[in-house]
């Protein structure tokens, strides 16, 4: 750990700041204020840095001055950290209730149940996986499959690969902190159907496992023998390949298992099942021509006997293969498949209807294709928001749940096609628990293994309750070809309702059914790297880069230039201006072609809004400060207007101001050879002031702007070492973020505190975050924890979130997350902090004297009275005094007093009264509660 660091003259690491350009005059009028002198500098330093002792290796900060060491401790103050809320659905078939009135959606940390009728979240129970996860372990604990029992409708089967199972009610809530364990730790697939015994019926869960890499083994399991600790089960079938996937039904009289290209049915010929013990299965295996991708299985029941069946599978490279009857087929020895070909690229889902005469599937095209068996035909419904990955038919047929891979799910009615239900989560890019369904075939590209950038987060002043997230068309899309992400489009995420609420293209997209070249790479799209709100929300900047991929610049090679220079030189970079209504759509207004650029495109580090006015400005890799404003467009002499009357106004540069920067002799020289530059920019609260913060090769400079002269007011030097990622500006005092976190008082002219970050990865310096919010006077900083055995940011790397006050070096809060944090902004109105992780959860940091609630969770939300199975009727009692039968029989039934009948309330008016502020910063209870009140007590109103 290094020792204080002194800030006299003499120190290399923290210099005393330099004036340069220097007006005595004109400073001694700006800044009026006594300072310390340099020996009174050092001597309080000295006697702060005396105190100083070593740190836990768990941190990613360590100490420079001012500071005795961070504790090991997650909270150190009031502050809090609430329940993660959404989560990445899985690739797992959503399930239909029996009534089909609520949808069960598998998420990468819980279980969530929404209402088919409202889309609304009903409740989330969360599934605790990390409890067995070891950061030695190469692939953590994930859930792999959930089931519906067969037997009682309130509850799900769920399986983790570490062998664990849980039996949870979903209507209730419970069964998710008392998991089974079985034997085996390498669970693949689970299924689970009905068996009749003489006396019962119960669930049997057939477990597929891997054994070695290459052998698997089909185990079966009841609810009795888990209880009573019989974790390793019937074993059923064994077979020597890599397993895949598993599907049991028929009442318990077919099993069908997918290997690479093998087919396992095993079907069971007895007509009674007198115990467990007694199942037996015989297998045939079959051989097909493709790697199966998905399957489904059709059977056809006769008097509690299994007369036919069909499956269906979806191979890798597109093709789907249909076996009508295979029971037929295996007592012939002989199986001849259908097979349909639509697909460009793997089958990522396929289903047979309920009656057995349609076929539904969707892979990467975004296309669902609805097959006809007997005409041969198809019918399709294109152009959906990303990848098909799951599909499931509801009990009674009467509509289609469809997952999406850009964490969405529908629900589609079968008569037309439209959707009736639609759920949304955060769409930033997630790291798979399994390998993509494309990934089964050798490509000549690899997705992304990494999250190696932030994911670009702000909120809208105007409605605060809502982010805007840069996102991409889906997970296939946004992971691009090896590092490289796309993120074209803006998702604009309601935090009140937690549901997606639409998404604006703002940079140039390619959705089509084909999204590959003639050689199969995938066609890149832009990346948004930076979103600014103007102070009032009316107005919206962004910044979106592009470059070709250097396997495409090879044509333009010239001279001595490298593949790699050629693409840089046919870099796109567009600042946009758009125009935000009141529905949250944009309108592009004003697009700036490389609004930095020198003879070679340059990059835009940073936009930031001025906190007092509709105005930006922005700092390139030239050096250059800009400043944007809006004017009128004119033409003739005249205003132009719109169709609502108002004039139209358009952005341009309206001030420009050079950086005081001396490059190295030979960086000026060779223009094209890649200089290390980077910058920030960051208005006073007051807008009277920007700082820009700004490296080249080893000099780093703090310059403060005025925004109304564009003259150079001051110049610091000597803070920012390395990389400069972010600089705040709060009261007097700059955050600033390089590879220290360094507060500096502007006005006392000294360092109050820093730390040192640990030394990590590229990728690891570009997910540290900084973020400030004003209302609390605090700033939180979130960093990925370094990983002891690697460098790359894969699965299992998780952050740590620091929380400091400005009015004390102590930090307030220092808590390890359990994934990585990809995003975290300033709770809008309120006192706290909102953090993204790499999992799509959203987490609310508070202080907890200010607001003990944020974020509420639905772990403990009752559900409708509709989810009981109890009729309605029965729920209906009478109060107050009892009624005789006379009084019945003598009672006008159109007569009806105001007094005493209960007052009807839409659902939306209840929904209003907890709208008022955003869910992360919930006015006070009494207020809602006598908003309620009120709507229920109230007397109807009169009619006359």
């Amino acid at each position: 750990m290094p020792s204080k660091t002194d800030t006299n003259g003499d120190s290399a690491s923290l210099k005393k700041r330099k004036r340069e350009p220097k007006d005595d005059s004109a400073q001694a009028q700006q800044k009026k204020h006594r300072r310390k002198t340099e020996q009174e500098k050092a001597d309080a330093l000295n006697g702060e840095g005396a105190n100083q002792t070593s740190h836990t290796d768990d941190t990613s900060l360590q100490p420079i001055n001012g500071h005795s060491g961070l504790p090991g401790v997650s909270s150190l103050s009031q502050w809090k950290v609430q329940p993660p809320m959404g989560g990445r659905m899985l690739n797992i078939d959503p399930i239909f209730s029996p009534d089909e009135k609520f949808l069960i959606i598998t998420y990468n940390t819980s279980i969530q149940v929404f209402s088919t009728e409202s889309s609304l979240p009903i409740r989330r129970i969360p599934i605790p996986l990390t409890e067995t996860d070891s950061e030695n372990a190469t692939t953590p604990a994930h859930i792999v499959a959930t089931s519906l029992s067969k037997t009682q409708g309130a509850y799900i089967w769920v399986a983790c690969s570490d062998g664990r199972i849980w039996n949870i009610n979903w209507r209730l809530g419970t069964g998710s902190d008392t998991p089974f364990t079985i034997t085996s730790s390498n669970l693949v697939d689970m299924s689970v159907d009905a068996i009749d015994l003489p006396n019962s019926k119960i669930d049997v869960l057939l477990v597929l496992q891997n054994t070695t890499p290459t052998s698997a083994q089909i185990v079966a399991h009841t609810r009795e023998s888990l209880l009573e600790g019989k974790g390793e089960g019937l074993l059923l079938h064994s077979f020597d390949q890599s397993p895949q996937m598993l599907r049991f039904a028929a009442s318990g009289r077919l099993i069908v298992a997918a290997a690479k290209t093998v087919l396992h049915i095993g079907y069971f010929k007895a007509s009674k099942v007198a115990s467990i013990d007694t199942l037996k299965f015989d297998f045939h295996s079959f051989d097909l021509p493709d790697i199966i991708s998905c399957l489904d299985v059709h059977p056809v029941l006769k008097d509690k006997k299994l007369i036919r069946a069909d499956v269906v599978v979806g191979c890798a490279r597109g093709a789907i293969y249909l076996y009508n009857d295979v029971l037929s087929g295996i007592a012939e020895r002989t199986l001849q498949p259908t097979k349909l070909h639509w697909h460009r690229r793997a089958v990522h889902s396929v289903k047979l209807s309920r009656d057995g005469n349609y076929l539904i599937s969707g892979g990467a095209e975004t296309v669902l294709v609805l097959w006809q068996i007997d005409a041969g035909r198809t019918e399709t419904l294109p152009h959906l928001s990303a990848t098909i990955e799951n599909i499931t038919i509801s009990p009674r047929g009467a509509s289609y749940a469809v997952h999406l891979d850009d964490n969405s799910t529908m629900v589609l009615s079968t008569a037309e096609m439209k959707p009736t239900m639609y759920v949304s989560g955060i769409q930033s890019l997630v790291l798979e628990e399994t390998p993509s369904k494309e990934s089964l075939v050798r490509r000549v590209w690899r997705s992304a293994d990494e999250i190696s950038a932030p994911v670009v987060a702000t909120s809208n002043p105007r409605n605060p309750s809502q982010m805007f997230l840069c996102v991409g068309n889906g997970q296939q899309a946004t992971q691009g070809a090896g590092t490289t992400v796309s993120a074209p489009l803006v998702q604009v995420f309601d935090l009140a309702s937690f549901q997606g609420v639409s998404k604006h293209a703002i940079a140039r997209t390619s959705s089509t059914e084909a999204n590959i070249t003639r050689d199969g790479q995938p066609i890149m799209e832009p990346t948004a790297t930076s979103l600014s709100f103007s102070k009032d929300g009316k107005w919206l900047a962004s910044i979106d880069e592009w470059q070709p991929p250097e396997r495409d610049t090879a044509a333009f090679l010239t001279g001595s230039k490298t593949v790699a220079e050629a693409a840089r030189q046919r870099k796109e970079i567009y600042l946009k201006f758009w125009e935000v209504h009141e529905d949250n759509s944009l309108e592009l207004v004003t697009r700036v072609n490389e609004a930095h650029h020198t003879d070679l495109p340059q990059a835009i580090f940073d936009v930031a809004s001025d906190p007092v006015s509709s105005r930006f400005a922005t700092i390139g890799n030239d050096g250059v400060v800009r400043f944007w404003s809006t004017q009128y467009r004119i033409r003739d002499g005249l205003a132009v207007k719109g169709h609502d009357g108002e004039p139209l106004r358009s952005w341009h540069c309206s001030r420009a101001v050079t950086l005081p920067v001396r490059e190295k002799q030979e960086d000026l020289v060779e223009e094209t050879r890649k200089v290390f530059r980077s910058g920030a920019v960051a208005y006073s609260e007051d807008g009277s002031i920007l700082f820009a913060a700004y490296r080249v090769s080893t000099e780093g400079l703090v310059v403060a702007i005025d925004t109304q002269t564009g003259t150079i007011r001051d110049v610091i030097s000597g803070i920012i070492r390395g990389e400069v990622r972010s600089i705040q500006s709060m009261g007097s005092c700059l955050i600033l973020l390089s590879e220290d976190i360094a507060v500096y008082d502007t006005v006392s002219d000294e360092l109050l505190y820093s730390y040192k970050l640990k030394d990590t990865s590229l990728a690891a310096k570009r997910l540290t975050q900084l973020a400030v919010n004003h209302q609390s006077r605090t700033f939180a900083l979130a960093a990925p924890i370094p990983h002891p055995r690697q460098d790359k940011l894969k699965k299992g790397a998780r952050s740590e979130l620091t929380v400091f006050s400005l009015d004390d070096q102590e930090p307030q809060l220092v808590q390890q997350f359990p994934h990585l944090i990809t995003s975290v902004l300033a709770a809008p109105r309120s006192s706290g902090f909102v953090v993204v992780d790499s999992a799509a959860q959203i987490w609310a940091v508070t202080d907890a004297v200010e607001q003990p609630l944020i974020l509420k969770p639905m772990d403990h939300m009752t559900m409708d009275d509709t989810v009981e199975t109890q009729p309605v009727q029965d729920a209906l009692v009478l109060q107050d005094e009892e009624v005789s039968d006379e009084e019945m029989e003598d009672a006008d039934p159109m007569e009806v007093d105001d007094d005493d009948h209960a007052a009807v309330v839409a659902q939306q008016h209840v929904v209003q009264a907890f709208n008022v502020a955003p869910t992360f910063a919930l006015a006070p209870l009494d207020g809602s509660f006598s908003q309620l009140a009120a709507m229920w007590c109230a007397k109807p109103t009169s009619s006359e």
